[in-house]
């Protein structure tokens, strides 16, 4: 049955049984619990249909073989003088190989486009404006949805309205486009100016408001109807349009779905917070909202169950929950129990004194002046160090 199956499948496909192992073992797939993958393998196999396209853009883009079959599937050509002409056009401009590879793998289409003629003045667009060649390579291979965006009537009325409204250098914009690229791909400047007007009815600083619209485009393309309501929530926690804490947890909010915020409002209640330290503990530091359900379970089992913390301490300290478990609470905590153990500090010494600190500091503070190579061992190896 499963011989036949495959030959099968072989036969509607068009694949010549070369590229595939010898059917006289397939006893042997099936008797090993292998016999899935290779039906898999089946199900995967280019088609007659776009077999080149994806030979393509292996052999020639530098695409793997799972990114190609999915690229296959939103470009097709038969012959390789478009896409030839595409490559050549980029080398031109100073992509590297891999930058190639990126940008084809995230927007597969511009391989059957006429580059100079769509692409051509939209590179010479952004060169006018001061980009170097280096730099358009990289922001495009990692954003490249403006190269399908029209020249006139979208990219060049986006570039120079959020230009003038931030104020800020033609560099910028771009900085500004690959944190959000639908500030120059769609109509950003109508959900966008209703927006920054609620902001300064608040009567937050224009500075602050620029900062954010700058490194932070993408949430003021949220609706209006859902920033005007989360402005106001961010208001009835008391945090003061002034301040640049406002903006922050304004993004915190806006960033986080409802569902996923409920989520994590029950984490929170389940070590023990009351909804009264959880509102404080967000208006300190609103970053705790926006670390993933793992992060926040696991830093918490260690304060707790590790370190010995109350878990309203924690509350009253939130920040300590934004420090990596792996590159610094861990480590540093092994630092301060084998000082401890020894005598040489106090057990009730401060976590935020001893997980504040950058790494040079906390060397010079807890390490350094004991002079033990035992204990610079121990500390490098708990970062995974192996000199």
């Amino acid at each position: 049955m499963i011989r036949s199956f495959c030959k099968k499948q072989l036969y509607n496909r068009g694949i010549s049984s070369r590229i595939l192992p010898s059917f006289k073992y397939v006893n042997f797939l099936q008797n090993h619990g292998l016999i899935s993958v290779a039906i898999r393998y089946l199900s995967v196999t280019a088609t007659p249909e776009n077999s080149f396209t994806i030979s393509y853009l292996i052999n020639s883009c530098g695409l793997s073989p799972k990114s190609a079959k999915l690229a296959s599937k939103r470009v097709y050509f038969e012959t390789p003088e478009k896409p030839d002409s595409l490559i050549s056009f980029l080398k031109n401009q100073g992509f590297s190989g891999s930058e190639i590879a990126e940008l084809i793998r995230r927007a597969p289409k511009i391989l059957v486009c006429n580059p100079e003629k769509t692409l051509l003045p939209k590179f010479e667009f952004f060169y006018s404006r001061g980009v170097s060649s280096s730099s358009l390579a990289k922001i495009l291979s990692a954003c490249p949805s403006v190269l399908e965006s029209n020249l006139n009537s979208c990219i060049i009325p986006n570039f120079n309205f959020f230009k003038d409204f931030a104020g800020c250098s033609d560099d910028k914009v771009l900085v500004a486009y690959k944190r959000s690229p639908w500030i120059l791909v769609n109509d950003f400047r109508s959900v966008a100016a209703p927006n920054l007007a609620i902001l300064r009815e608040c009567r937050v600083p224009e500075s602050n408001i620029m900062s954010y619209f700058v490194n932070q485009p993408a949430i003021f393309a949220i609706s209006h109807e859902r920033f005007k309501r989360t402005v106001e929530e961010v208001k009835k926690l008391g945090v003061c349009p002034v301040k640049q804490k406002f903006l922050l947890t304004l993004q915190a909010l806006l960033q986080i779905s409802e569902s996923t915020k409920e989520r994590k409002l029950n984490v929170y209640r389940e070590w023990g917070w009351s909804d009264e330290e959880i509102a404080l503990a967000f208006v300190k530091f609103p970053f705790c909202f926006m670390y993933s359900v793992h992060k926040i379970k696991a830093a918490m089992n260690f304060y707790i169950n590790t370190a010995g913390l109350r878990s309203s301490d924690v509350a009253n300290r939130p920040r300590l929950l934004g420090f990596s478990l792996e590159k610094r609470i861990i480590p540093r905590f092994a630092v301060i129990q084998f000082l401890s153990s020894k005598g040489l500090i106090k057990n009730n010494v401060s976590l935020a004194k001893v997980l504040g600190p950058n790494e040079k500091k906390f060397l010079q503070m807890f390490v350094i002046p004991y002079g033990d190579p035992d204990l610079l061992k121990l500390y490098k190896g708990k970062l995974g160090i192996s000199k």
